[in-house]
């Protein structure tokens, strides 16, 4: 076959997944705030090449459906007229992101450990996979930017095993907080090396209560991992 005939298959292809691209982010697949998935990890799942998806994310970026950070990655706006924009969490984005850093820590102080619990009791198998899987991951990262989608993954599992619909978009509303810039240079600033280990220790002693089914030793220990990151940030922030 000659290239001329070749071009337009390509092209249909591309349009294909362009389509595919645009299909996931309206049916919620991926959460608004929420970050996707390494390029090397999407464009085997899509089957192109990753200049190609490249190419394709920067329209999907210039729709107004995804943000692109050079050294963080790509997270999702939202899809207009789906009821997932970014703002359209109700109020509680905006809010969160405009929260002082000891308000939004003594919120997940006080959500997040039960959510822990309540995962311990309803998590399935494969919730409890993912939750190892994505462990594994956070463990595995190379830098900050790896460590904090893989870090913001393992949380995100977490309230998908507590099976509770409003929580979710919760952990959305807080992930979006985490990549704002502010927030990330905070967390840039704290994150020695030293305490990326603790936090390895820390969400190992937590995933290994969830696959224990111990509620009260998960609510404990997840109390105990957000403890230390608050007294960190806000020893910064101060």
């Amino acid at each position: 076959m000659n290239e001329s005939l070749r071009r337009p298959r390509g092209a249909h292809r591309q349009q294909k997944v362009l389509d595919s691209l645009r299909r996931d982010l309206a049916s919620g697949q991926y959460r608004p705030g929420a970050q996707l998935p390494p390029e090397r990890e999407l464009a085997a799942r899509y089957g192109i090449a990753r200049n190609t998806l490249r190419r394709l994310l920067d329209e999907l970026a210039e729709d107004g459906l995804l943000e692109r950070h050079i050294g963080r990655g790509t997270f999702v706006r939202g899809t207009p007229g789906s009821g997932q924009e970014t703002p359209a969490n109700g109020d509680l984005s905006s809010r969160l992101r405009g929260a002082s850093p000891a308000d939004l820590m003594e919120v997940r102080l006080i959500i997040e450990p039960q959510v822990a619990a309540l995962a311990a009791s309803r998590a399935t198998a494969e919730d409890l996979g993912s939750i190892e899987e994505n462990l594994r991951r956070s463990i595995a990262a190379k830098g900050l930017a790896e460590f904090e989608h893989w870090d913001a993954q393992l949380h995100l599992s977490i309230f998908r095993a507590a099976k509770n619909a409003l929580l979710l978009d919760y952990c959305a509303a807080i992930n979006a907080v985490r990549n704002e810039p502010d927030w990330y240079r905070l967390k840039k600033r704290s994150l020695t090396p030293e305490r990326r280990l603790g936090y390895d220790g820390e969400h190992t002693e937590i995933v290994t209560a969830l696959r224990q089914r111990d509620g009260e030793a998960a609510r404990k220990q997840l109390y105990r991992h957000l403890s230390g990151i608050r007294d960190t940030l806000l020893s910064l922030d101060g």
